[in-house]
């Protein structure tokens, strides 16, 4: 049962953005693992509905990021004015926030999560192309300093001694196949990265891409570490020839320096490698994901060649 906090909250929210509309509703969209998410409906003053999004993050998303509803909000700023499949930001409550924490609200996207596509080498090839114009976004005019430095997160987790407290089996595996080469030679230039590239944070309408959601792990950082985000979960969700079918088209649109996608391979299955568990669905049980993560872990190593570029640090 709703309290009356909770809808105070929103009427005094929806006042601060547009003072003349009215909140009719609103309802909590379940699945939000990252952010508690809201549906708020509105009446305009002219009489006219409106339905937003309000976006209020977790304990996780601040502890990485405690300013990750800003930075959001600007990242979500450049990307719909670059006309990308992203929903377009209203308001930022950040200023004496209503809420515990600073919050968002968003345009609502039309659209829903389709995670069993009727064809999809089609799916992935529109997941390729809005992920290519994504890094392909002008950027050279915007300061992007507010960003989070991909590079940062890496070394955090590979420069853990294997033997450290906390450091798990799975971890120790993976972390001297990547230890020896890190950081990587500077191959690309780093890029708005989205984070979580995955099918479950894309909405479609009648076969099409309508949008791309859940910007709170962006960063800047090289191309390929969304790429290889796509991949493993691609794999998981279709197999390995959609996975190369995704990889190939992307290539095809933005065509990077990709000599060192193994070893982002490695990185993204070293990332995901103590949530396995939590990846498993009564389609696919832990035990099939495992057999992907290994196979995709083993298809990097076999695959770790020259990895080519500059030592240098971001501008």
């Amino acid at each position: 049962m709703e309290t009356v906090d909770d809808h105070t909250r929103f009427k005094k929210l929806v006042h601060r953005f547009d003072p003349h509309a009215r909140l009719k509703s609103h309802c909590s969209l379940p699945g939000g693992y990252s952010a508690d998410v809201t549906v708020l409906e509105l009446e305009a003053g002219d009489g006219t509905s409106r339905k937003l999004i309000h976006r209020l993050h977790g304990e996780v998303d601040l502890q990485q990021n405690p300013n990750v509803a800003a930075d959001e909000f600007r990242v979500l700023q450049l990307t719909h004015a670059a006309g990308l499949a992203t929903p377009a930001p209203v308001y930022l409550d950040a200023t004496d926030p209503l809420f515990p924490t600073p919050s968002l609200v968003l345009e609502y996207a039309e659209g829903i999560t389709d995670l069993k596509p009727a064809d999809p080498a089609e799916y992935v090839m529109q997941m390729a192309r809005e992920l290519a114009r994504i890094h392909r976004m002008d950027t050279a005019s915007r300061d992007l300093s507010f960003l989070l430095r991909l590079e940062d997160d890496c070394g955090s987790a590979i420069g853990r001694p294997p033997e450290a407290p906390g450091v798990t089996a799975g971890e120790r595996e993976l972390i001297p196949l990547l230890a020896p080469r890190w950081p990587l030679p500077r191959s690309n230039t780093p890029v708005v990265l989205h984070g979580d590239y995955w099918p479950g944070n894309t909405l479609w309408q009648d076969g099409c891409l309508t949008a791309v959601i859940d910007w709170e792990d962006t960063r800047r950082g090289d191309p390929l570490f969304d790429v290889s985000n796509a991949r493993f979960e691609i794999l998981m969700l279709f197999g390995a020839e959609i996975m190369d079918i995704f990889t190939r088209h992307y290539e095809s649109l933005n065509p990077v320096e990709f000599g060192c996608l193994p070893w982002w391979d490695v990185y993204t299955a070293l990332r995901v490698v103590n949530k396995l568990d939590f990846l498993a669905t009564a389609a696919r049980d832990e035990s099939l994901i495992r057999a992907d993560h290994h196979w995709f872990v083993e298809q990097a190593h076999s695959r770790m060649g020259s990895c080519r570029g500059t030592h240098q640090p971001p501008k």
